[in-house]
């Protein structure tokens, strides 16, 4: 059941969400709290009074909620039991009630780096890519453009000018691709959001970040953090997906990986951001204009 009603602006307090799921569930317990980021949005682990688990998640932000309710009653029916169900939402609150997915997060342990795992998430990307109908569009890498140029806008006085024309280039390649094939993706598609069970099957969660995108942005995170690494992952998810990247894969991949390198060096320069961060932001903008990109 989807409930709409007017929304309030800001994060739902957790005494109304789980006033809310009551009233679907009965009395429930709070587990765990898994929230990643709790100023933005929340993700907590309840329990019914019969011991059932599932997981209710709520956003600050409501295109985070309309993204993962889009996808969920959507999308993931495809995946079938490889995905969590949605139980219930609430438009009001931001929130979603969610199944719980067997197994653990592949990078919790060695699964993060085992080829059958690479290669049974690419076939289950493959899977939600197909699980509705393609658009093609013939504006993505001019949004590409205009995402890297508002977020070069704001590190003007951070980047060298050469650092950030020698970026522009990888941009201008994109724009020779006139029509993309745009599917259903993931967009935060990695081994922190494959669980996997004591067989190694895989199942796929966390779909806030959703929307219509070029299949390959769904390889980024991988080719940053485990690709480089390792290249038989890279030969195993792609086998799984049962497809090769096309010259214009790559092109497409290194101007989301522009746009989303620039943003994040944006992001960390003009907030109080950990060292980390800083530090990771830097990387992904150094092998873009660097000789070890991809």
């Amino acid at each position: 059941m989807r409930t709409i009603t007017s929304r309030r602006p800001g994060l739902s307090s957790e005494a109304e969400v789980l006033d809310r799921v009551h009233r679907t569930l009965g009395p429930v317990d709070v587990v765990e709290d898994r929230s990643p980021r709790p100023n933005t949005g929340r993700l907590v682990r309840i329990a019914t009074r019969s011991g059932d688990t599932c997981f209710v998640k709520w956003y600050r932000d409501a295109p985070d909620y309309q993204r993962e309710v889009t996808a969920l009653t959507t999308y993931t029916p495809a995946l079938g039991s490889d995905a969590p169900k949605l139980i219930d939402s609430d438009e009001a609150l931001q929130m979603v009630l969610i199944s719980e997915v067997a197994g653990e997060a592949a990078s919790l342990s060695e699964s993060a780096w085992d080829p059958l795992v690479h290669y049974r998430a690419g076939a289950l990307i493959r899977t939600l890519h197909e699980s509705a109908p393609p658009v093609i569009s013939d504006q993505f890498a001019r949004q590409c453009a205009a995402r890297f140029e508002e977020a070069a806008f704001r590190l003007e006085q951070v980047v060298d000018s050469a650092l950030l024309s020698e970026a522009r280039v990888v941009i201008a390649r994109a724009m020779d691709i006139h029509q993309v094939s745009l599917v259903p993706t993931h967009r935060d598609n990695h081994p922190g959001n494959w669980m996997v069970d004591s067989g190694g099957h895989v199942r796929l969660i966390d779909f806030g970040m959703s929307e219509y995108d070029p299949w390959i942005v769904d390889a980024f995170a991988l080719e940053h953090d485990y690709w480089r690494i390792d290249p038989s992952l890279k030969v195993a998810f792609l086998s799984g997906y049962d497809r090769e990247m096309s010259h214009d894969d790559e092109s497409l991949l290194r101007a989301h990986h522009a746009v989303i390198a620039l943003q994040t060096m944006a992001k960390v320069h003009l907030s109080a951001a950990s060292k980390s961060d800083k530090v990771r932001a830097r990387d992904m903008f150094d092998r873009l204009v660097g000789s070890t990109l991809f």
